[in-house]
């Protein structure tokens, strides 16, 4: 095997104390090829937990068979892609995920939902934190726990809850949410697959312009909710309606009649567009 060259025996070998003196090596290099080397034992990876090298410290992050100690040490790391690198690690051990949900940079919290090794307590902790973000990506994730949902249901921003209704698999969850007191909450639930025809129907029919747009939008109802649509209150609602690609043309000729210019226009440009 071609050696490093300037290297001593003892920062070529690979035994124990011959990988221990290689790992206190002045040059980074070597002490590099110890942080990756499968055979390094892990009393001198943790040895090496204060390397003075980000690339070192970054190296032992990315193992994954670093022990949990040598993992919780990284997870305060002054060095971002450190850090980075550890939340992006599937070995990494979920009490080492729930010091990183306070981590101080967005990219290391926003990895934490879909980590492998997220679990309830990981998701609980999400739920507490003061990242609003970093909850609603929880939300969003799908095949969350009773307690979970039941945490991200009364969680207090819309956009959170939001994200939930979008993409709960949770039949009860969603019922709940489609009653929410918000209407960007009830609009997400008109793009959730596990909304039924019925909840379609009474989301189309909701006080809110925004939630029947979206209810639209979804292409989920009947003719004869689009029927009574296409007479909507709200000029929005009547407008999407025209420009949305699904709409029955028939019903884009009853729009190419509205009262306003703007659905009108649009209702025959649909029309233009289809002969």
């Amino acid at each position: 095997m071609r050696q490093e060259p300037g290297a001593s025996k003892a920062e070529r070998g690979t035994d124990k104390s011959q990988l221990a003196v290689r790992a206190r090596a002045r040059k980074v290099q070597v002490r590099l090829t110890v942080a990756t080397d499968p055979a390094a034992p892990s009393e001198i990876l943790k040895a090496m937990r204060a390397d003075p090298s980000r690339s070192v410290r970054r190296a032992l992050a990315a193992r994954t068979d670093a022990s949990g100690s040598l993992l919780r040490e990284l997870a305060r790391d002054s060095d971002l892609k450190t850090r980075q690198l550890l939340a992006e690690n599937p070995a990494c051990p979920p009490d080492v995920l729930i010091t990183l949900v306070e981590d101080g940079h967005w990219s290391v919290r926003w990895s934490l939902p879909e980590h492998p090794a997220a679990n309830i307590e990981v998701c609980h902790a999400i739920c507490r934190s003061t990242d609003e973000d970093l909850r609603r990506l929880l939300a969003e994730r799908g095949g969350l726990d009773d307690e979970t949902n039941t945490k991200l249901v009364s969680d207090p921003s819309p956009n959170v809850r939001a994200g939930l209704a979008a993409h709960t698999d949770a039949p009860d969850v969603l019922a709940i949410l489609i009653a929410d007191a918000d209407p960007k909450v009830r609009t997400g639930a008109t793009q959730n697959p596990l909304t039924t025809t019925d909840q379609h129907r009474l989301l189309a029919r909701d006080r809110s312009a925004a939630v029947r747009a979206a209810a639209v939008m979804s292409e989920q109802l009947p003719y004869e909710d689009l029927q009574r649509l296409a007479r909507d209150r709200s000029v929005n609602v009547r407008w999407w309606l025209a420009t949305w690609p699904t709409t029955p043309e028939s019903i884009v000729r009853v729009l190419a009649e509205d009262s306003h210019p703007d659905v009108v226009a649009q209702a025959k440009a649909r029309l233009r567009k289809s002969t």
